[in-house]
């Protein structure tokens, strides 16, 4: 078989989904939004290797994407690249297309390369390279609401048909249920004269986040999380379009938010600020930074959130909400502990004897958008 890959930069890309060919596709690579998503990403060059598409004549076999970030340490930059999305024809598995992907990028990116746990089946071909060490993040999920059906339509998809006896099921636990979550939320402590809901981050919130991150290596400030904010991966609407339809990946749901919060002590003084994401039923804290005596309200604000939404279940991996929901009375049904590892090249192994302190944080790389 002929194999062959197209390389496509930030610019490059931009001309690809305006082209004749990008929508004569059979299988779309990345969707528009997305795409648009990398282009305006306010740390990539013109010339960032981003998007990697591998063929068999005129058929996409494959593709690996890459988002651009930057480690910051000391106010100096490095340009590094999380992995992000990877695909391969399951009519063609097993013919090395995934490993060419891998080697490909990580030589055009000098192995400074970062991501998210992969799944089990893909875990062999990277611990193969010799050229990752892995990090790990614990936290917390709550269980608000009975969801056997989302959990068995993820991991038991064969039972499928059978949905419907699950969604039923939920739904008459859920009259008890609800009774009792209403009665654990009816007394919360949430002070709404000391918290702003916002659309997108202001000069306040840059400065009192940078005072905050010194312990974080990716330091995203006001561009970063507003260029997030902007330029979603996940579109809220009822129906896929055709792109969509023919994307491996998610692209749509039903529902998708962003919820940013600012925390204020007595003073009126900035003390907090959390980027809530709400996906369907699902509400995670992307980003988090407040002062230890904001904790309490950040708890009330997600409790209300909770509430108002009509949660299923809440995930987080603050270390001190973490902390609080294992020890003190919770809304949850029943809880259970989460882990998520991340995986780096071994060159930012200096970063982190440097400073051990440094961490990974829950909305770090392409999470955010998730």
């Amino acid at each position: 078989m002929d194999f062959s890959t197209k390389v496509y930069t930030t610019t490059s890309l931009l001309e690809f989904i305006n082209s004749d060919s990008f929508k004569n596709l059979k299988n779309y690579p990345i969707t528009i939004h997305r795409a648009l998503s990398h282009i305006n990403n306010p740390r990539a060059d013109d010339d960032d290797k981003i998007l990697y598409i591998t063929s068999n004549n005129e058929e996409i076999v494959g593709y690996r994407l890459i988002m651009v970030d930057e480690i910051i340490i000391d106010n100096t930059k490095e340009k590094i690249g999380w992995y992000s999305c990877v695909w391969v024809n399951p009519n063609y598995r097993g013919k090395g297309i995934a490993k060419k992907l891998v080697q490909q990028s990580l030589k055009d990116w000098d192995n400074k390369i970062i991501f998210q746990g992969p799944v089990a089946a893909s875990q062999k071909l990277y611990y193969s390279t010799g050229v990752f060490n892995k990090a790990s993040l614990s936290g917390f999920r709550g269980y608000c609401r009975f969801d056997s059906n989302t959990i068995i339509k993820a991991k038991f998809p064969a039972l499928k048909p059978t949905l419907f006896i699950f969604k039923t099921i939920d739904s008459l636990f859920n009259l008890f249920g609800d009774v009792l979550l209403k009665s654990k939320l009816s007394t919360n402590n949430l002070n709404k004269d000391l918290i702003k809901v916002v659309s997108e981050v202001d000069e306040a919130i840059n400065t009192f986040i940078n005072s905050q991150n010194s312990n974080n290596l990716f330091k995203r400030g006001i561009q970063e999380l507003n260029w997030i904010l902007k330029y979603p991966w996940i579109l809220e609407q009822d129906n896929m379009d055709e792109v969509s339809k023919n994307y491996y990946f998610s692209s749509v749901s039903k529902k998708f938010e962003y919820i940013n919060v600012k925390f204020y002590n007595e003073n009126k003084e900035l003390e907090g600020f959390v980027i809530y994401q709400i996906r369907d039923e699902h509400i995670s804290i992307q980003y988090a930074s407040f002062t230890d005596n904001q904790t309490e309200q950040v708890v009330a604000m997600t409790k209300e959130l909770i509430r108002t939404h009509k949660i299923n279940f809440f995930s987080t991996f603050d270390t001190r909400l973490t902390n609080y929901f294992n020890k003190k009375s919770n809304p949850f049904l029943f809880k259970k502990p989460i882990l998520r590892d991340y995986y780096y090249s071994k060159y930012f192994d200096h970063y982190f004897n440097e400073n051990p302190n440094l961490t990974f944080e829950s909305g770090d790389g392409d999470m955010i958008f998730t």
